[in-house]
Order: structure tokens, then sequence, then C-alpha cells
């Protein structure tokens, strides 16, 4: 099956990107936070507007701040996405008016200007209307005014958009693999994503709690189409802080609930917890399938009983995960990584 023309939407942090993100898929999947920098990873959805399919991802908010720790790799991510983007939707704020941000973007991007769609956002009266000229400055004709809150707008948008793209009606979508990584922050969700897909396609680093959204990602592995869902680490109760972080914990939580396959990674390196019992027993909960991944084994000291003993140690502490298989692996070395999704196979086979 042919994948749909991407979509992308872009813009500086704050934007309301994930807001209208949300808005087009009917559901909240991006995380819409006050906070500034929220979404880094990108978000990917598939959408059908007017007979037209496509897929719409939502990216990292742009800004100049060179200090931030992320601010490189989101910059990697929106560049990435603009180019593999068949239509642009570059989101401004009406609050703000044109910013240097904007202004940066714009210029980063110079040669996806042809793909481009502008949209100003949080136009929500009369006195927002009168803002819209400003964003003529950016040298486009028309000028979309948009509340992603409200909605207002956006099928407007949304009209533009899908007269860019091949106009293909959406054929019945083959059924694809979900498989939900979870664990505790840096335990290696995201190398390990990258390992299966064999390219940096989310945000790693050794700050724990990077991943913030359950980032979607297709891959197609002998023919079949599987669904990786990279969670946000899921944290003790007791150190979940009413906001932000308590909603990116429900959100893995939550993905770990409607897929197929949950794959529970476990820091082989480290002291078993009960964070770790109560991260696994999610998919057990589900009566989803679920694995065990013992990641960073390359760190751990090597001899002939280490894998049966530290095996025995599992099964006795998360006694309720009996039927479930363990594979010792490495996300950094690739060490065992090209058998999980055999192994996602075979247990969903196991379950029909």
């Amino acid at each position: 099956m042919k994948r749909p023309a991407r979509v992308a939407i872009i813009g500086k942090q704050n934007s309301g990107k994930s807001t209208l993100f949300n808005r087009i898929i009917h559901r909240r999947k991006a995380i819409a936070h006050a906070r500034p920098g929220v979404t880094r990873d990108t978000v990917e959805e598939r959408v059908t507007w007017n007979g037209v399919e496509f897929l719409l991802v939502d990216t990292g908010g742009y800004i100049l701040d060179k200090s931030d720790p992320f601010a490189a790799e989101v910059r990697i991510r929106i560049r990435d996405a603009a180019h593999d983007a068949a239509v642009i939707i570059f989101l401004a704020d009406v609050d703000t008016g044109p910013t240097s941000e904007d202004d940066d973007l714009l210029k980063e991007l110079r040669d996806q200007r042809s793909k481009m769609i502008i949209a100003v956002n949080k136009v929500e009266s009369d006195a927002d209307r009168w803002g819209l000229h400003e964003f003529h400055s950016f040298g486009f004709p028309d000028v979309h005014a948009v509340s992603a809150a409200h909605g207002s707008g956006v099928g407007e948008l949304l009209d533009d958009v899908v007269s860019r793209l091949p106009r293909k009606a959406a054929g019945r979508e083959e059924t694809a693999l979900s498989i939900a990584i979870i664990g505790k922050p840096n335990v290696g969700k995201s190398s390990l994503v990258n390992a299966l897909i064999g390219e940096e396609r989310n945000i790693v680093t050794e700050v724990p709690g990077t991943t913030r959204d359950s980032v979607s990602l297709r891959v197609r592995w002998r023919g079949r189409e599987f669904i990786l869902i990279d969670t946000a680490g899921v944290k003790r109760r007791s150190r979940t802080e009413r906001g932000l972080d308590r909603i990116s914990s429900f959100k893995s939580l939550e993905s770990a609930r409607h897929a197929d396959v949950v794959l529970v990674m476990l820091d082989a390196s480290a002291e078993l917890s009960r964070q770790d019992s109560r991260v696994a027993s999610e998919g057990h909960r589900a009566r989803t399938g679920v694995a065990l991944l013992l990641n960073k084994w390359d760190l751990v000291e090597k001899s002939s009983s280490s894998a049966d003993e530290y095996v025995k140690m599992i099964r006795e502490t998360m006694p309720f995960l009996y039927y479930a298989p363990i594979l010792t692996i490495s996300a950094l070395t690739g060490l065992r990584v090209d058998r999980i999704l055999p192994l996602a196979v075979k247990i969903e086979t196991a379950r029909e």
C-alpha cells in the first residue's frame, strides 16, 4: 500500500500546533499544554478530508535560543518534516504578531516556501482579525485565520490543504500491528525505536523524560505494516507533578491499553523496582500481548548463567507475567533487536 502524502504543521513554540493537530484528528493525541516546548518529537496520524487521505505531522516548536539542550534536535526534525511534506502548514500566533522566530524559520525553510500555507492561530474576535494584516509581511498572497481551540477556520484551511494534494480516495487500510513500548524514564525506549527503524527519528538524550508524547511511527517489515508507539517514561505517582508529567504518564498507559502488543522495557543494568512491576502490569491488565525486553544487556556482566538468573528473578518478581516471553537486548549495540518484530508477530498469532 502506498503511503499517503504528508502534511506537516510547523511554527514557533506555543503557537498552538498540537491543539490544531488534535482538532484535525478529532482527539487529543498530541499533548497540548500552556508550557512552551512540550512537543519535541514528531507525532503522526492519518486523516481523510473531502475524500483525500493524508498523514498529518505535528512537530516541535521552533526556538532561537541555542542554549536550550533540545533546540538543535528539534530544528533538525522540523527541517526533515518540512522536506518530506507535500504541504506545510506554517502556524503563526495573532497574539504575538510576526516574531523573530517566525522570520528565522521562514528563512531556514526558504527552499520549501512553494509548499507552505500560512495560518494564523488564536483569531477569535474582530480585534484579532484586524491584526492579520501584519502577517502579509511574510510575502504570501493568502493568510488563513483559524482558532485551533474553537475550530473556526479549520475547515477552510483543510480545503486549501487537500486542494494541493493528489485527489485519491482513501481505500481500506491494511491491518497494522500496533506495538507500544513502555517503561520507566531513561530505560532506552526511544533508542530502541531508532534501532528498529534504522534512523535517528526520535530524540534520544541522557536526560530522563525527553519523550513527552506517545509518538507513533509506521514501519514496514517483510510486507507487514507496524505502528511503533514510543511512549513517555512512566514515573512513580509520588513523583508525578500535577500537570504535564501526569498527562505524559497517562498517555503512556493509555497507549499500552490500546496496543496489540506491549513491549515492557527494563534496564538490565539496574536493580528491578516496584515501579518496573507496576509498568509491566499495564499490558497484563489491558489483556494485550506482552513481552519483556531486558535492555542494556551489553552492560551486564557476562556469564553462562547470568541470563537464566535474571529471567528467574523476573519470574519471581512478576509472577502475573508468567506467560510473557523475555528477550535480552541492547538498543545501543543492536544486540538481538532483529528478533523483536518477529517476536511481536508470534505473540499476535498466539493470541488469535
